[in-house]
């Protein structure tokens, strides 16, 4: 569901992509993170890639009373130039609560807070939107 405008989410790279499929930046609540992938860059700072099953909730519930998804896609963000990161819980399952992105200074401060699994804190120089793939409307 549409949350308010965070200004932060501006300095993602290729963030319109998201903000086309949704209208708008997702919290990501309930979203996934299916894959994490850390890069040593030597003689530079590292980068990381997370794939998240992302999706909006609609008003409508199903017979077993769970809300119907709609705008189902995966999502890969990349974090360059990481000055900073602190990584808990990655297990088989990891669903977000919210997904964060504020700035601090001149890089980019994201927190991952979990519903389960991976927890997660990053300040990385860039933060870009790969690639935006959709796996059901």
């Amino acid at each position: 569901m549409p949350v308010a405008e965070n200004p932060a989410t501006n300095r993602i790279s290729n963030h319109e992509i998201v903000r086309e499929y949704f209208g708008y930046w997702p919290s990501f609540h309930d979203a996934e993170i299916t894959k994490a992938a850390f890069e040593a860059n030597p003689g530079y700072w590292p980068s990381a890639t997370f794939t998240i099953a992302a999706f909006e909730l609609t008003a409508e519930v199903d017979p077993k009373g769970h809300y119907q998804q709609t705008k189902q896609c995966t999502i890969e963000l990349l974090f360059t130039g990481i000055r900073e990161m602190e990584l808990e819980g990655f297990s088989h399952q990891n669903v977000i609560l919210s997904l964060e992105i504020e700035e601090s200074g001149s890089h980019i401060q994201c927190t991952i807070n979990p519903s389960v699994g991976l927890d997660a804190f990053l300040i990385a120089e860039k933060v870009s939107v790969l690639s935006l793939t959709p796996t059901k409307r």
